[in-house]
């Protein structure tokens, strides 16, 4: 979850770059990341989810991939 806070501001700043043009906040890489962890520390939930969101998605994968193997393993022992 640290890697998740540490390194999601940064991906932010790097890809709205290339996708959006350059931002035009205060102070760049900087100010995007102050405020971030401002709007995260105030108790914003969409700072929070955009925050985790990184692991959520791993999550999701591997609980998709547990219930594939379990529905696989049911109907292996049926046949």
């Amino acid at each position: 979850m640290v890697a998740c806070v540490l390194l999601v501001p940064p991906l932010i700043y790097l890809s709205g770059g290339l996708l959006v043009g350059p931002y035009e906040g205060e102070s760049g890489l900087s100010g995007l990341v102050m405020s971030i962890y401002g709007d995260a520390l105030s108790g914003k939930v969409s700072t929070w989810f955009l925050l985790i969101s990184p692991m959520l998605l791993v999550l999701i994968w591997l609980g998709c991939a547990w219930m594939r193997s379990n529905i696989n393993d049911r109907l292996a022992q049926k046949t």
